[in-house]
Formats: C-alpha cells, structure tokens, sequence
C-alpha cells in the first residue's frame, strides 16, 4: 500500500491574518476601495486594494488606516513601485523578532 504523500495546507492558516484582513477589508471599504488577498498566506499576507467608488481616498491614507487600526507598523520605507502603477507597502508586526509581514499593494486611481 503506498502511503500518501502530506498536503499542505492552503489557505489562511495564521489567526493574526485572518484578524488583520477582517480589519483591513472593512476599512478599505470605508475608503472606497475592495480589498483581495493572494499567496500562500504562510510566510505573509498579500493585500491588494482597487478603487472602487468615486470617493476612494489616498493610497497613503488607506496604508495608514490598515496599519494604526491592526496594530501593525510602516517600515519607513517608500512604497515600492510595481507593474500597471501599483504602489506597495510592507507592515510588519511590532513585536521584536516576529518574521511576519503584511505586503499591501494599492491600484491608482483613475484620474477624474
């Protein structure tokens, strides 16, 4: 009898995750944005906010909001640009030594 190889869990695995996407989900609707996530959700979570409503705010702002309200903290770093004119951030946990991160990536928004 061949004996099955172990699956790997897919999925968010990780409780302070899934509280931090609950959060930010909520506040980028607030904001006027969607939020989505992506990945494997193991080493960290990838957050990417569209605009989705005429009165979304700033990118920066919405950052900021995430990051005060889940207790995580900016790197003090730039955004990072990527492809298409998205701009991203990287929060991480403050506890000293934590090796999680939270990557959130925000579309533009179109000009009006």
């Amino acid at each position: 009898m061949k004996r099955r190889a172990r699956q790997r869990a897919y999925g968010i695995i990780d409780p302070d995750y899934a509280r931090i996407f609950t959060m930010a989900r909520c506040l980028a609707w607030q904001e006027g944005y969607a939020l989505c996530m992506h990945g494997s959700f193991t080493r960290d979570l990838d957050l990417l906010a569209v605009p989705w409503a005429d009165k979304a705010c700033e990118p920066e702002h919405l950052v900021r909001r995430i990051a005060d309200a889940t207790g995580l903290r900016e790197t003090g770093h730039p955004p990072s640009k990527k492809p298409h004119g998205r701009l991203a951030w990287t929060l991480i946990f403050r506890q000293f030594a934590d090796p999680r991160f939270v990557d959130v990536s925000v579309m533009p928004r179109s000009p009006t």
